[in-house]
């Protein structure tokens, strides 16, 4: 059984794929919290056997990942080729909440993995854009970091304690915000506001969400119970026990 509470990234950098990194290593410092268990795997960590390494070792609720992909198959660092349709590594996925920021896999690779265990399933099912007008990791560019804001809501939402259908449809939400900030908002005088808000459309429309909707992999902590009213029972107890015995 996947544990609750714990995360495990795969964060490739290279062929553009360290813009996406980039904003989900902000996403994951802004949204940690201390009953979270954070893996990462990063750059030349982000290969076969040490994902594999990381799903048997700690056992994640969240597997995200970026990569390039295509209908059947999954990338990681240097587009090698890590999951595919038909994949005995299909099997290590089940039980567990999926994101895959990859181009093309909602079509087959998504689906098969629901099929074959997995609890659910993020994706896109056709190219999924990006802009790169600036460079990767500038915190001062939201044109840079305006896609995978919006993707990367699952992770935020979930992370928040939020049901995998709450956090798609907060994914959702975000790109429509995002849209209207590059449309009507204080981006629209960016020179490329045009090019985004339309990168921004597809991708929203090509999000995609398969699985289970109530499954909630970081449910909130208890909330804590005020002991004054406690202390006031047995403060109330004593007196009228001190009273009694006078």
């Amino acid at each position: 059984m996947p544990k609750q509470n714990v995360y495990l990234f795969v964060m490739p950098w290279r062929h553009y794929l360290r813009w996406s990194s980039c904003v989900m290593e902000e996403i994951i410092a802004q949204n940690m919290r201390p009953w979270h268990q954070i893996i990462t795997l990063e750059d030349g960590d982000a290969v076969p056997d040490k994902i594999d390494e990381a799903i048997k070792t700690h056992d994640p609720a969240v597997i995200w990942c970026v990569g390039h992909g295509s209908p059947d198959v999954y990338t990681c660092e240097c587009t090698t080729k890590y999951l595919w349709v038909g994949s005995d590594r299909v099997e290590l996925f089940r039980g567990r909440i999926v994101h895959l920021n990859s181009c093309y896999t909602a079509r087959r690779l998504g689906p098969h993995l629901i099929e074959r265990g997995a609890l659910a399933y993020y994706g896109s099912r056709d190219p999924f854009w990006f802009y790169i007008g600036d460079p990767c990791c500038w915190p001062n560019s939201r044109a840079v970091r305006a896609v995978f804001l919006c993707e990367h809501q699952t992770i935020a939402s979930l992370m928040a304690g939020k049901t995998t259908l709450e956090a798609h449809q907060d994914r959702l939400r975000r790109y429509e915000e995002e849209i209207e900030y590059w449309t009507v908002g204080p981006g629209k005088n960016h020179p490329h506001a045009p090019g985004i808000a339309r990168i921004l459309n597809i991708d929203m429309s090509i999000a995609t969400f398969l699985g289970e909707e109530t499954a909630r992999p970081s449910p909130p902590p208890p909330r804590p119970i005020s002991i004054a009213p406690l202390l006031s029972m047995v403060f109330g107890g004593a007196v009228l026990a001190w009273s009694q015995y006078r």
